[in-house]
């Protein structure tokens, strides 16, 4: 297997320390097919992976229970899931100390974006991708290290 090829995947000439992955929706699933590589690169160049994934409620966390699983077994991964209804009850496998509640926006600043040693990808809500970048612009990162796929749901 290889991949995931085209505009939305990790480049090998990246330097950065950090890679900030941010998502909604459907837009979770490319960093799902980049962990084998973000793997790799936690490996072999020590990079720090935060995931950031929104949704309402911890039923809607689509590949929540796999990305907590890699993150518990990968001390380079931080996986963040941003509920803006509803937070897990405390007994279940969905409440750990990186919940948040709110939207990604404000686990993004949260994050403190370095311009000199971050990669952001943001992918989903067209609305979400709009305002992180627009975040991430403000933090100083160039648009270059600024990475954006924009999902419409089809509802």
């Amino acid at each position: 297997a290889s991949g995931p090829y085209g505009r939305f995947c990790l480049f090998p000439n990246d330097a950065n320390r950090r890679y900030l992955l941010v998502g909604t929706g459907t837009g979770i699933t490319p960093y799902r097919a980049m962990l084998p590589q973000l793997e790799s690169l936690m490996r072999d160049r020590g990079v720090e992976v935060v995931l950031v994934q929104g949704a309402r409620n911890p039923g809607e966390l689509l590949y929540g229970d796999e990305f907590r699983a890699f993150a518990d077994a990968h001390p380079g991964f931080r996986y963040m899931p941003c509920l803006s209804r509803e937070l897990p009850d405390a007994a279940s496998p969905h409440a750990h100390a990186d919940v948040r509640h709110g939207y990604v926006q404000a686990a993004l600043e949260e994050l403190q974006p370095d311009p000199e040693h971050d990669t952001a990808y943001l992918c989903g809500n067209p609305d979400m991708v709009d305002a992180c970048f627009e975040l991430l612009k403000q933090r100083g990162l160039a648009i270059g290290r600024i990475r954006r796929e924009k999902y419409v749901s089809n509802k």
